[in-house]
């Protein structure tokens, strides 16, 4: 059996983490309904393309809300999603890190999988929800193989600090934890994306049950450590020996906003998901409006070559139109303003 995920790990009053996209405080409910949106969204796009595969979302949040005047509950059920409520376990100290903070919880959905799936073979996709398909995922499960493992690493330079570490910072590091010279510069995996299989599930999980002290330890003693899950997942892919793939046609971390970095391309079309991080409150948005709010049926009565142009219109993938860009511009430092406003209020 294949499993396609994602998540949604609410931050409650006073345990709240900066996340740039937003600008809103992670524990209000305009923030998370941002995410519930977008995991509506994601499932939306996936059972369309993906018919056999069971959905699961994992969340801490025990009743679900209702957001533009439709319940989610309601909206996942019609969706045949399967919400699966796990603690969040694994969190990290106050102070540890500022930004992300609820990315650990990561690995309380790695331990329930763990603890509940006695299926070696079986395959969990576990992805962000700010991630759209745009095709079908057999591929994705066919690249893991029989081997149960697929990944994808960052192409950025060795000395490019990325949440607070490089990854010439994660050799050293590296070489401190596993008490050996390391002397290839490691990986750093993209954090949006996991594929494996419930046995490398176990050895994963099992590798970071070892790790989880000493990081805790290293931070009390102001020590350099993995400060989100991508870097942790990097270091036990390494010590496991796994290694990404190079296929381009399968996952792309697309950055849309023309006002602070826009890396997209042609070719992009061909990409079977698309994570789309700055899109949470502008495109995102936009096709959930279009999908969820407009339509009863989530748009499954458009054909695929209908749904993939509105996709792309609405996304400004691969073309962007002069009107989204002035709405980029707009939008974007209206909120920058608004952000910086709020600053120096709260100083007062």
């Amino acid at each position: 059996m294949n499993f396609i995920c994602t998540w949604l790990c609410a931050d409650e009053k006073g345990e709240e983490s900066i996340f740039p996209q937003t600008g809103q405080k992670s524990s209000s409910q305009s923030h998370q309904n941002i995410y519930w949106r977008c995991l509506t969204l994601f499932f939306a796009t996936s059972r369309r393309f993906n018919k056999k595969e069971k959905h699961i979302l994992f969340t801490n949040v025990k009743y679900l809300p209702e957001v533009d005047g439709k319940n989610v509950s309601d909206l996942l059920t019609e969706l045949q999603v399967d919400v699966i409520f796990t603690d969040f376990k694994y969190k990290t100290p106050k102070g540890y890190f500022e930004m992300f903070q609820n990315q650990f919880y990561e690995f309380s959905i790695l331990e329930y999988i763990a603890n509940n799936n006695k299926n070696e073979n079986d395959k969990y996709l576990i992805l962000d929800s700010d991630c759209i398909f745009l095709r079908a995922t057999d591929e994705l499960f066919v690249e893991a193989g029989d081997k149960g493992f697929l990944s994808f690493e960052y192409e950025c330079p060795p000395e490019e600090v990325i949440n607070g570490l490089s990854k010439m910072n994660m050799q050293v590091l590296y070489g401190e934890l596993l008490h050996r010279k390391i002397n290839e510069i490691p990986g750093y995996h993209l954090g949006e994306f996991f594929l494996a299989s419930v046995k490398n599930i176990n050895l994963i999980f099992s590798g970071f049950l070892e790790l989880w002290p000493e990081l805790l330890r290293r931070n009390s003693l102001g020590l350099p450590k993995f400060n989100e899950e991508a870097q942790t997942l990097s270091y036990l892919y390494y010590k496991n020996e796994f290694t990404s793939s190079a296929k381009k046609t399968l996952l792309k971390r697309i950055w849309t906003n023309p006002v602070f970095f826009r890396n997209v391309e042609k070719t992009d079309t061909d990409v079977a998901v698309w994570h789309l991080p700055s899109e949470k409150q502008f495109g995102l948005g936009d096709l959930y409006d279009i999908l969820i709010n407009k339509r009863q049926d989530f748009g499954f009565s458009l054909s695929d070559k209908q749904y993939r142009l509105i996709a792309q219109n609405t996304l400004g993938i691969p073309h962007l139109p002069i009107s989204m860009r002035a709405k980029y511009y707009v939008l974007s430092y209206y909120r920058a303003l608004r952000k910086r406003a709020k600053k120096k209020l709260s100083r007062v």
